[in-house]
């Protein structure tokens, strides 16, 4: 077991990106999330681990959300826990009553290193822990559950053995910070010609490691750039956002995100709870 004293478990991950969740305001005034960093030898598999808690004295909560990179989530709860593959459209997650729930969140790719089978076939699913970590059966679980939360992300730590190093993993993080940081890298096309790839390459490697293709994480990457404008601005300039965001029409803008958010911006703007 390691060393409970060491700073690592008290370490809060840096830099964590909320941009998936639609309703910030109202995520951050029913729900408590923290994540901690992974030790060193997890950290190019591993963005952190999380956990979060609700209280039911605030009331019932429904967090919409959609996942903003390609990641896998393993999660445990005393009423669900599993592994969630990348999920295309949105999600809604209820908080009722009071709970806990502990998960780690692999950087996109990593999980690939841990799964046999194909990425793809995680899309939109979650699978049972076991399936990949013979240590969560129900016992395994119940255990770590009955733990605080620090002893119990040190559980998973140490259940986990880091897999060989694989420069593939890195390079696909390192694409997908570029389209997020370097907005002349919206298409495919633009990707490939700046890291010296074709874009069958990595069409191809997006789908083997991550199970979705790199023209979903551009789209995805402008749609939610788009409604933390929306969330931004008391009056929003719906014609400028989608202009903005590289769109040859407003209605074009729109389509695309109602597809991926549930909404149009109209309707997502008013939807907001402050």
């Amino acid at each position: 077991m390691p060393d409970l004293s060491k700073p690592v478990f008290q370490k809060p991950a840096e830099n964590y990106d909320p941009r998936g969740r639609l309703d910030p305001a109202g995520f951050d005034r029913h729900v408590q999330f923290r994540t901690v960093a992974p030790p060193a030898n997890l950290a190019p598999f591993i963005e952190h681990f999380w956990i979060i808690r609700w209280d039911g004295a605030l009331g019932h909560y429904d967090s919409p959300e959609v996942m903003h990179r390609p990641y896998v989530d393993v999660f445990l709860s005393a009423q669900e826990s599993g592994i969630q593959g990348t999920f295309r459209g949105k999600r809604t997650y209820s908080a009722a009553g009071s709970g806990r729930i502990l998960g780690i969140r692999f950087r996109p790719g990593a999980f690939h290193a841990f799964w046999s089978g194909e990425m793809a076939d995680l899309q939109d699913k979650v699978i049972s822990l076991p399936q990949v970590f013979p240590w969560a059966d129900a016992a395994g679980i119940r255990a770590i559950l009955a733990q605080d939360d620090d002893a119990a992300i040190a559980a998973m730590i140490d259940h986990l053995s880091p897999p060989p190093s694989d420069g593939t993993i890195l390079l696909v993080n390192e694409i997908i910070a570029a389209v997020e940081t370097d907005e002349g890298l919206h298409t495919v096309a633009a990707v490939a010609q700046a890291y010296g790839k074709s874009d069958r390459w990595l069409q191809q490697t997006f789908r083997d490691y991550l199970g979705i293709g790199l023209k979903w994480l551009i789209q995805r990457h402008r749609l939610l750039a788009a409604a933390r404008q929306i969330r931004d601005s008391a009056e929003p300039d719906w014609v400028g956002i989608a202009y903005d965001l590289g769109y040859s029409s407003q209605q074009h803008f729109i389509t695309d995100f109602k597809s991926v958010l549930g909404a149009t911006p109209v309707q997502y703007k008013k939807g907001l709870t402050g």
